[in-house]
This record gives structure tokens, C-alpha cells and sequence, in this order.
């Protein structure tokens, strides 16, 4: 009989290199210029790592956040924990190397597109960089993933259908599980011809991916949205490249070029760095809240909350969960910490701290909403992790309302100024 309550193994921590050769790392070379790395990401030059596969090696790019601009913060090369080290490859291009989990060996490279937004270019299998992300720009304060929340990805795909021809493919994922729901008890495994996987904890869950022609999605996808709310949790496109394949953009900053062109991914992080940038920077002028003097001996007050309502309320029980795990967990995917002060069974209010940076401000988290008073400084970017945390984990179908201008209308704001 089978067991329905056992928990599922716990997965024993093993060294990056363990049982592995160094070219099957994706380890780069140290060229001296930028032309000799852009011309092994083009496939110019043999690649080095086996495991980039035959032929083009297929570049990972991590979109990453500093701090908003006039800021002071640790430089580049202090951002990353104690092993990592950058070395200049020009003004603006650094080889990463790291001596902890890669022996000194260089993992990618870093270039800074601009003042606030760092990207990481590696040929590393995804498994590793992945891994490496996690390990040295989760855990540092000084660093954060953008993110690509679902209005942020929507916003995109309406572009894609504006400026591509009809019939070519794309590909669209969404994702969504009710992570702090409670379960009931039981488990499951996504696999059931796999008698070795791990089994997890039953609870509503979607993970789809959809590659289609453009035309198609279009004809097809809002009236699917209406039947199946997870659809509304955007978080993966993969937009259409000039010739052939695409660049892959997942809600983490993560852009994986399965095109032909190295200089074309490179061009395609920069438009999409830029939309979000403006999104931020637009965000924080219009929210933080700052006072300014008036005449001898007033002030004024100026700023807007942010406003986030869920569609469906949330239990007594997932409330609390959510806010055990969500808000109060060391490791919690939403960066998010600070002192909880209960107001009533479902609503708390909460002295905060962002994790990236230590920026405190206020929310107000009930199981219809939350609101966030960010004072002058918070970075823009604590708004698009929430979001996109909130809807994949929490409701997939929310409003959101910066001051009195709804998210999705400054996103495409955002964009037309570019147009």
C-alpha cells in the first residue's frame, strides 16, 4: 500500500565540480578584449566548454539591480560575496572569477549597461549558473535580480505581435502554485512514471508552456485567461529572433539566447533593461514619500502607496502561512523581513525591511490586500518582486495601483516613450 504521508528526501550537497571535467563547467577563457569574448559567443571561436553543445555555444544572460541612481553602495567588485572577484577587461566589461566553488576559474563575464543594471553573461550548463545566481546575488545585500513581472512580460508579448509577422512562434509559460495554501496531507509527484522523484506536497498547481504561432495566441489566449486564472501569471517568453530561434525571458532576469546571434540577445537585454528601468524610475518618483520645505516653517508631504488587491481573499489559514513564511522566513522569495504588528486575524502592519539594500518601509497585509508606503530611496525594484512573487504563488489574477496610475498603464507608459 502506498504511503501517502511520507516527506519527501531530503538532497545531500555536493560540490559544483564534483565528478565533473572543467570543460564540462562552460569555464571561459582569458581573452584580453571584449571583441575575442563577443566572438566566442557568436561561435567565431571554437567554444571551450563541452557542455555548450555542438557548434553555437548558447549564452545565459542574468539581468541584475543595484540600487536607484545617486545612491552610494559598494562598488561592482565589492557587491559580490568573499571568492568572486572581477577583473577589467575594459571600462565597462569584467571577467567574473570565482575562487570558492570554481577554483579560481572564470564563470562568465559581468558588464555593466548602465549606472544601476549589471548583466552576467556565462556558457555554464543552466543547472550551475542557475545555482550560482542563487549563491552570490540572492545572498548579498548589495545585489538583486530584475524582475520581469507578468505585466512587465504582457506588455512585451503585445510588442512581439505588433512587430513580428504573424505566423512565426513563440513560446509563453505560465506559472502558478498555491504555495502557502495548506495541504491535505497528501503527496504527489509531477512525474508518475517516475517512481524516484521526489514526491511534494498536494496543492493547487499550473506549469504550462505554449510554443505557437503568433496569430494563434492571439486569437485564443485572453479568452483562456478568463477560464483558467493561472494564466493570468505570465512568466516566461520567448520572443522571435530576426532569423531563426528566439531569446528566452523568464520572470528573473534570466535570458537564454537560442538564437544565432550573440549581438542580437546582447541588443534585445539592453531594449528590455531599458523598459524596465523607465518602469522603476517612474515608479519611485511618483511613490517615495519625502518631504519638502514650505515657506519658513512648513512642510510638505509627497508620495503615493502602492496598492495591491488580490482577487480572491485569502483564508484564516493561508494568511498565516503567508505571512509565517512569506514575510517572516529568513529565506523567503520575497526578500522581505521586519517586526509583524497583528491588527486582527487577517490583518497585520508591518515596520519591513527589503533584504536587497536593508531599505525599511511600511506595508499593511491583510487577505484582501497590501498596501506599501516606500519612503525616499527604496529601490523600484521591491515592487516588481512582489508582484511577481504574488501571482505565482499567492493569486495569480491581482490589481495593482501605483498612487492613482495602475501598473499595467505605467508598463505601457513605459514602452510608448520609446516608440
Amino acid at each position: 500500500m502506498a504511503n501517502f504521508n511520507r516527506r519527501p528526501p531530503v538532497r545531500e550537497h555536493r560540490p559544483l565540480s564534483e565528478g565533473l571535467d572543467a570543460a564540462d563547467l562552460g569555464y571561459l577563457p582569458r581573452y584580453s578584449n571584449r571583441e575575442d569574448y563577443v566572438g566566442l559567443m557568436e561561435g567565431h571561436v571554437a567554444p571551450l566548454s563541452a557542455a555548450s553543445g555542438q557548434g553555437r555555444t548558447r549564452v545565459k544572460t542574468y539581468m541584475l539591480e543595484t540600487a536607484s541612481n545617486g545612491r552610494t553602495i559598494r562598488s561592482l567588485p565589492e557587491a559580490f560575496p568573499e571568492g568572486v572577484s572581477l577583473e577589467e577587461v575594459d571600462d565597462s566589461l569584467f571577467r567574473v572569477r570565482d575562487a570558492k566553488a570554481h577554483q579560481g576559474e572564470i564563470v562568465g563575464l559581468l558588464e555593466k549597461l548602465d549606472d544601476r543594471h549589471p548583466v552576467f553573461y556565462t556558457i555554464m550548463q543552466a543547472k550551475y549558473s542557475d545555482r550560482w545566481i542563487r549563491n552570490n546575488v540572492d545572498k548579498t545585500p548589495w545585489l538583486d535580480r530584475i524582475w520581469l513581472s507578468s505585466p512587465i512580460l504582457s506588455e512585451i508579448w503585445d510588442q512581439v505581435k505588433t512587430t513580428h509577422h504573424p505566423s512565426r512562434y513563440v513560446r509563453l509559460g505560465f506559472e502558478y502554485e498555491a504555495k502557502f495554501e495548506t495541504s491535505n496531507g497528501l503527496f504527489s509527484s509531477d512525474n508518475d512514471e517516475d517512481e524516484d522523484e521526489i514526491a511534494i506536497e498536494e496543492r493547487r498547481r499550473s506549469n504550462a508552456k505554449f510554443t505557437e504561432k503568433i496569430q494563434n495566441f492571439d486569437k485564443t489566449l485572453s479568452d483562456l485567461m478568463k477560464i483558467h486564472d493561472p494564466l493570468n501569471s505570465l512568466v516566461q517568453l520567448q520572443m522571435p529572433a530576426q532569423r531563426k530561434g528566439g531569446h528566452l525571458l523568464n520572470y528573473d532576469g534570466k535570458v537564454t539566447n537560442r538564437s544565432d546571434s550573440f549581438v542580437e540577445h546582447r541588443g534585445v537585454v539592453r531594449s528590455v533593461m531599458k523598459l524596465y528601468n523607465r518602469v522603476t524610475v517612474k515608479a519611485e518618483e511618483n511613490l517615495w514619500f519625502k518631504t519638502s520645505p514650505v515657506g519658513d516653517s512648513g512642510f510638505r508631504l509627497d508620495g503615493a502607496p502602492v496598492y495591491i488587491k488580490f482577487n480572491d481573499q485569502l483564508s484564516q489559514e493561508t494568511f498565516d502561512r503567508f505571512v509565517k513564511n512569506g514575510l517572516q522566513h529568513r529565506n523567503s522569495m520575497l526578500r522581505i523581513g521586519g517586526y509583524i504588528h497583528r491588527r486582527g486575524p487577517t490583518k497585520i502592519h508591518m515596520s519591513a525591511i527589503d533584504r536587497h539594500l536593508w531599505q525599511p518601509f511600511s506595508m499593511e497585509v491583510t487577505s484582501s490586500h497590501i498596501i506599501m508606503l516606500l519612503p525616499e530611496g527604496t529601490c523600484g525594484n521591491t515592487i516588481h518582486r512582489l508582484v511577481t512573487n504574488i501571482q505565482r504563488y499567492i493569486t495569480p489574477k491581482i490589481q495593482v495601483w501605483l498612487g492613482s496610475e495602475s501598473y499595467e498603464e505605467a508598463v505601457h507608459t513605459a514602452v510608448m516613450a520609446d516608440l
